[in-house]
């Protein structure tokens, strides 16, 4: 109505993967995981409802999980799913964890410490250093006046920087909103035509899920329910 260029992201986490292998240990390298079986349904599920939606540019973080997740959700549209690594998820650190490590204290709850001063994610990448990552990711993707509606497929942590941006919450978005698996975000920015600033940004919906819409079957976030996974004799 003022006169502002109203474009639309549609953001995307990717399927349901596996972290965690059968004794309870993590996978040697969590770069590499493809979806699971019911990660592929649910990226079909999402395709069904997202079937017809028009979409002018569409990118992923590069990491097979976002890259198939993405393919399986865009079908047969005539359009290029680039990988944009800049939304590569947050990372755990690279050594096994040691033998007192508190999977309770580091893991479960991990997310809701982002804000602390020097937090880590499970001694890995520094939560700041991240979000500062995402955000200048999204600014660079919205330097791009080619497209009009985005879709973009990442990950949990990703899109939590993302809202966070874009919601103004900032780091403690970690903890506050959950994404699940194959979750899909939808957020308008109104951009005034003539000096490319953002005047209004809108998140018209977040966290839509196909296969389990109300969130029947999910009661705790990811990082809860890897803890539980990891809390065994060994540990």
């Amino acid at each position: 109505m003022d006169g502002a260029r109203r474009r639309r992201l549609y953001l995307f986490r990717h399927g349901a993967v596996d972290y965690i292998d059968g004794d309870g240990d993590w996978v040697p390298d969590p770069d590499v995981v493809e979806l699971n079986a019911r990660g592929r349904a649910q990226a079909q599920a999402m395709a069904d409802l997202f079937a017809g939606v028009a979409v002018d540019r569409t990118v992923c973080s590069g990491l097979m999980r976002t890259r198939q997740t993405g393919a399986a959700i865009l079908g047969d549209r005539p359009i290029e799913l680039e990988d944009y690594p800049a939304l590569e998820e947050i990372r755990a650190m690279n050594s096994a964890a040691p033998l007192d490590y508190d999977v309770t204290a580091d893991v479960a709850f991990s997310h809701w410490r982002a804000a602390d001063p020097d937090a880590r994610f499970l001694g890995g990448e520094n939560y700041a250093a991240f979000y500062a990552r995402i955000c200048r990711a999204i600014d660079s993707l919205l330097a791009d006046e080619s497209w009009h509606d985005l879709a973009v497929f990442a990950h949990g942590g990703t899109n939590a920087a993302a809202l966070g941006y874009i919601t103004g919450t900032g780091l403690s978005a970690f903890g506050l909103f959950d994404q699940a698996t194959c979750c899909l975000n939808i957020v308008d920015f109104d951009i005034d035509a003539e000096s490319g600033v953002i005047v209004r940004k809108t998140l018209r919906a977040m966290n839509i899920t196909a296969d389990d819409p109300v969130m029947r079957a999910r009661h705790a976030g990811d990082m809860e329910m890897l803890a539980g996974l990891l809390q065994t004799p060994s540990r």
